[in-house]
């Protein structure tokens, strides 16, 4: 694992495999747990949600792959929830700034040549 790697984790830039995130768990003796890292309340499960089987089966028989989707799927809306309560938690600094911007400007207004 790259240092590089484990710095954007930190800073919550990138998620880490299950894998690595157990890893990285048994590096820090548990201090850091793998549930602490993938975003979740308890232990990790690689327990797969069932499809409906027919459902899974055309799937497959299309070449989808259901697994890579749904796991896509997890991601975006967890990406998405990430953003809004970001959004959320710093909604006052964000109008703030903006409101400052609108009445004092930027201090590169002037240098501007378009």
């Amino acid at each position: 694992m790259q240092k590089g790697f484990l710095s954007e984790v930190e800073r919550g830039l990138k998620r880490p495999s299950v894998e690595a995130a157990k890893r990285i768990e048994a590096a820090t003796d548990g201090e850091v747990t793998a549930a602490e890292l993938l975003g979740i309340s308890g232990g990790v499960s690689e327990e797969a949600t069932p499809f409906e089987p027919a459902l899974a089966s055309e799937a497959r028989a299309l070449g989808l792959d259901p697994n890579a989707i749904a796991r896509t799927a997890v991601e975006e809306a967890v990406k998405r929830a990430r953003m809004d309560a970001w959004n959320e938690k710093n909604r006052e600094a964000v109008d703030s700034w903006n409101k400052l911007v609108e009445r004092e400007g930027l201090w590169s207004d002037d240098l501007r040549a378009l």
